[in-house]
């Protein structure tokens, strides 16, 4: 794992357990459904309940959505180098942190409806998961022994990158005013982030990074 670059990880191993993280928290938004509790049992009352429960199905899409794009972007982030360096490592484990916490916000939004405090929350843990990606984004353009600094991360900052966490810091605000339309900006930014012009900059930008076999 040492070389003479510093503390490095194979890719195929730091993929494998990103991968199956990426994997249980995205298979485990699904548990947030629980079979409706009904007083009387008839098409009726089960279409209505079903009916009744679009909020959480609209926030398992734009969760889904969210944390599928994430790891397509990882991939691409990943996608031209060879091994990974220390501070790859800590970077990603603080992405992983957040990632395979977003079932519980999730869950709270499909047991309690979209109350403003519990929008915020998933709001909240958006921005952080951007954010994290965000630094990781940005030592994977370190060369080998450089060292990253704040001033350095800020500089690095592009549209691409900055956009996610400027709508999650709206969607925020927002849900104090309207619940409903934080999820809905919230659904919005994860399908900007999967347009197909959107994955090809996070190829390119992983490509450009990939120059001396290193992230």
């Amino acid at each position: 794992m040492r070389s003479s670059k510093g503390i490095q990880m194979s890719k195929n191993r730091f993929e494998a357990f990103s991968d199956g993280v990426f994997a249980i928290a995205i298979t485990l938004l699904v548990l947030g459904f629980q079979p409706p509790k009904l007083t009387m049992v008839g098409d009726t009352a089960m279409t209505n309940t079903l009916l009744a429960l679009w909020p959480q199905y609209l926030v398992y899409a734009a969760t889904f959505v969210t944390v599928g794009i994430m790891w397509f972007n990882h991939y691409a982030l990943f996608h031209h180098v060879h091994s990974v360096s220390y501070a790859a490592l800590v970077s990603n484990l603080a992405l992983l942190l957040f990632i395979a916490f977003l079932p519980f916000p999730t869950m709270l939004l499909g047991q309690y409806g979209l109350l403003a405090s519990s929008v915020f929350f998933y709001a909240l843990v958006m921005l952080l998961i951007s954010l994290c990606f965000g630094v990781l984004h940005y030592v994977t353009k370190l060369q080998p022994g450089e060292r990253g600094n704040i001033v350095g991360l800020l500089r690095s900052r592009t549209a691409w990158n900055t956009l996610g966490p400027a709508v999650y810091a709206l969607a925020m605000a927002l849900a104090f005013v309207s619940p409903l339309a934080s999820v809905l900006l919230i659904a919005a930014i994860a399908i900007f982030y999967m347009l197909p012009s959107t994955v090809s900059s996070a190829l390119a930008s992983g490509a450009a990074n990939a120059g001396d076999d290193r992230s």
